[in-house]
């Protein structure tokens, strides 16, 4: 017999992927300079303010594209596909593999992408060690805290 999970809990999706880019962002902001690492954010709307389209409001953007990005990437981690094929039955120990993994991507995609000329991702790019290190710390804690709180549908049981 094997279990599987079928659907998405949404309203489990919802807090989740909320609780975990806000923890992620907070911790960015208050943990800033703490042993010279996080203020990720800071790097963020110096890129933002590249584009020249929210004179002024770069911060409200940061901080709104940052929630809406972890509502809409947790979508990747909920999909039951993917969340019964990461290591351990732990929720909070899937969520800790799919943050590490999730950073790898992103690393890979910011490669790509800076070196096809997107300014935005070379200014990514160009961050210091300590930013890259800040990042990978935060999105383990994104990950960790989305399979902390996420709670999938109830397995079904498959002949």
């Amino acid at each position: 017999m094997n279990e599987v999970v079928r659907g998405v809990n949404f309203l489990s999706y919802l807090f989740a992927s909320f609780v975990a880019g806000y923890v992620m962002m907070g911790v960015d902001f208050m943990l800033d300079g703490f042993m010279g690492l996080f203020g990720t954010y800071k790097t963020y709307i110096e890129l933002i303010k590249l584009w020249g389209v929210f004179k002024g409001f770069e911060d409200w953007v940061m901080a709104l594209g940052h929630t809406l990005n972890s509502s809409v990437l947790a979508l990747v981690f909920v999909h039951p596909k993917i969340y019964m094929a990461l290591p351990f039955k732990n929720g909070l120990l899937k969520g800790l593999v799919f943050g590490t993994l999730w950073h790898i991507v992103v690393l890979f995609s910011l490669v790509v992408t800076a070196f096809g000329g997107a300014p935005f991702m070379k200014g990514f790019l160009s961050m210091g060690v300590s930013e890259h290190i800040s990042l990978l710390i935060l999105h383990i804690m994104w990950g960790t805290v989305l399979g902390l709180l996420y709670t999938p549908p109830q397995k079904i049981n498959t002949h």
